[in-house]
């Protein structure tokens, strides 16, 4: 019962941020509405229009073609009509040649399943063996009218769900990715700034276990914000918001953004994980020395600041990013010159050290490989409009114009 009640306060919860403020709920709640009046809309046409005996396929074919981009509508649109179009094919050829029995009922819905495992077909696939069992134990395969209208209804029906999918609201996904990307870099900056100002203080085993833990999960998250970005990529194509008043989004930034930050944290995972082996008293290790370590934390210092400036482009920006990674490559430069020249109580302390340093400085490259490239969005309220030489502002202004 507990567990019901939460699960209702939680979709209670998301209606409301659907209905407050823009974001994927509202994104899934407008898909939902928009599904619902394209299958309406294709059931009436069926019934007022074609005068359907069995309104069935035009309102399914509607459901299912609306989808959270438009080009993943006409997708799925096409893939459901060539599905629908290939099983009542089969199914009137068999009939019509061979007839109707149980010897050539096995062979063509073998047929149907192997040509509904085309990749081509997606998920509509299914829809070719069940076409032909539908044709050929309902009609006998051989009604052409069926075959006719079963046609012409999914096609109305795919041509109805896409064309409301595209005029009302059409799906244009940039609110999330933009939030994504943004909330990424500062997961890597706080885990920076908090490993930091552990090594300056009393840090021990779980704190390190902790940090590890975190950045194995910040990590693990990029996968998901990549396919954010590319689904609002995506979501501009064949879009008639986008056409109209065009975005301005560098989703190739943003996704070099989120790959430089999956390769930082990486690296700082390789902290973490270092500093749980010297701070695990049972795996006998010697830890590095507490000198090393306060200076050590500037680094990483250095490392949060650059983080916190990735991807921006102004002059203020640059400095700071600057100056966080030569902080940072000054202090590694200096602690592996002292490592190298100042004798060590314990041999066995070299291995912590070089790896301290060398996961460091690679994360430190990777983020000035991508200083010129990276892009972070400065906040994640509306997206300015374009300059008025880019999308359709450019070929309105372009059109009468003499050619030069």
């Amino acid at each position: 019962m507990s567990q019901w009640r939460d699960d209702a306060n939680q979709r209670l919860r998301a209606l409301r941020r659907a209905l407050h403020q823009p974001g994927p709920e509202r994104d899934a709640l407008l898909l939902l509405v928009k599904a619902a009046v394209a299958t309406v809309l294709a059931w009436q046409f069926a019934v007022r229009v074609l005068d359907s005996p069995v309104p069935f396929y035009a309102p399914m074919a509607a459901l299912l073609v609306v989808d959270s981009t438009m080009v993943r509508s006409l997708s799925a649109s096409a893939q459901r009509i060539a599905a629908v179009v290939l099983g009542l094919s089969v199914a009137w050829v068999v009939a019509t040649v061979f007839g109707v029995t149980w010897w050539t009922m096995f062979g063509v819905i073998l047929v149907a399943l192997v040509i509904g495992r085309w990749s081509r077909l997606g998920e509509h696939g299914i829809q070719v063996p069940a076409m032909v069992l539908l044709s050929l134990i309902t009609v006998g395969g051989t009604d052409e009218q069926f075959t006719y209208l079963t046609i012409v209804e999914t096609v109305a029906g795919g041509v109805i769900g896409v064309a409301t999918n595209a005029i009302v609201l059409a799906p244009l996904h940039l609110t999330k990715p933009r939030q994504r990307v943004s909330a990424l870099a500062r997961q890597v900056r706080e885990l920076l700034d908090e490993m930091a100002s552990g090594l300056r203080g009393d840090w021990d085993v779980q704190s390190a276990r902790r940090w590890y833990r975190r950045g194995t999960e910040i990590g693990d998250k990029a996968p998901y914000v990549v396919d954010d970005i590319r689904t609002g990529r995506e979501s501009m194509r064949f879009n008639l918001r986008d056409n109209i008043r065009p975005a301005d989004v560098d989703w190739d930034g943003y996704e070099r953004t989120v790959t430089t930050l999956r390769r930082t944290v990486w690296e700082v995972t390789g902290i973490g994980r270092t500093l749980v082996d010297a701070a695990d008293e049972r795996r006998r290790r010697p830890g590095p020395s507490g000198t090393f370590l306060t200076e050590y934390a500037d680094a990483l210092d250095g490392m949060a600041q650059a983080v916190s400036q990735l991807g921006r482009h102004d002059d203020d920006a640059t400095r700071r990013f600057d100056e966080g990674t030569g902080r940072a490559r000054e202090v590694l430069t200096s602690l592996s010159e002292q490592v190298r020249t100042t004798p060590l109580e314990d041999p066995d302390q070299w291995p912590v050290y070089g790896s301290l340093i060398s996961d460091s400085l690679r994360a430190v490259a990777e983020l000035e490989s991508a200083r010129e490239a990276a892009v972070v969005p400065g906040d994640t309220g509306p997206l300015r409009p374009p300059p008025p030489t880019a999308g359709l502002w450019s070929r309105l202004r372009r059109h009468g114009q003499p050619r030069h």
